[in-house]
């Protein structure tokens, strides 16, 4: 990722502007404390991991009555003192009310993102930052290798009252073992095949 806007783009943006953005410019950014970051195509391995990852995780029993699992979709971590969202990779969420609705920081219930070593500074630092300040209870980071197989998924849990993550458990074993939220056993062979 890059902070430069591309052609065109303002380099800072509120939450109004940002919707009212063509659908094909704004699937290409985030904006981080009003800053807009352009986000770059990931590779086809990354996306597959992504998509297939949500697909176990829907499959699975959950503890809450209703949740939802989308790869890529906007989630609002604050808007003050500026605005700020993110477009993890996966996100499992509770049931919104409303159809059509985007999940918020306070409906996330885990946020999920695929890492490759050009992006692991970014997803081990700052998002996981803004992820724990922005409340959600779980972040997992599955971290490919260069050749995009599963070298292993960091699961962080919120500790509420430090608003930070802490690590609970690494998926080392070649199956990623759920039980927060969604609970289950997903082998990391069926999500890069």
């Amino acid at each position: 990722m890059t902070i430069e806007a591309s052609a065109g783009l303002p380099h800072e943006m509120t939450e109004e502007e940002y919707r009212s953005l063509p659908e094909d410019i704004s699937r290409e950014i985030e904006v981080v404390h009003g800053h807009v970051i352009v986000c770059e195509s990931p590779v086809p391995e990354h996306n597959r991991v992504a998509r297939r990852l949500a697909g176990a995780m829907e499959q699975l029993p959950s503890t809450e009555p209703c949740v939802r699992v989308e790869t890529d979709i906007d989630v609002v971590l604050w808007r003050v003192p500026k605005f700020t969202f993110r477009r993890p990779d996966v996100t499992v969420y509770r049931c919104l009310p409303e159809r059509g609705a985007k999940p918020e920081a306070g409906d996330a219930l885990i946020v999920i993102e695929v890492s490759s070593p050009s992006t692991a500074a970014e997803d081990l630092l700052d998002k996981k930052v803004q992820y724990a300040r922005a409340g959600i209870p779980a972040y997992l980071v599955v971290s490919l290798d260069t050749k995009y197989d599963i070298e292993e998924v960091r699961e962080f849990r919120l500790d509420a009252h430090a608003a930070e993550y802490r690590l609970h458990r690494l998926h080392r074993e070649g199956f990623l073992e759920l039980e927060h939220v969604v609970l289950g056993e997903i082998s990391f062979a069926d999500l890069t095949r």
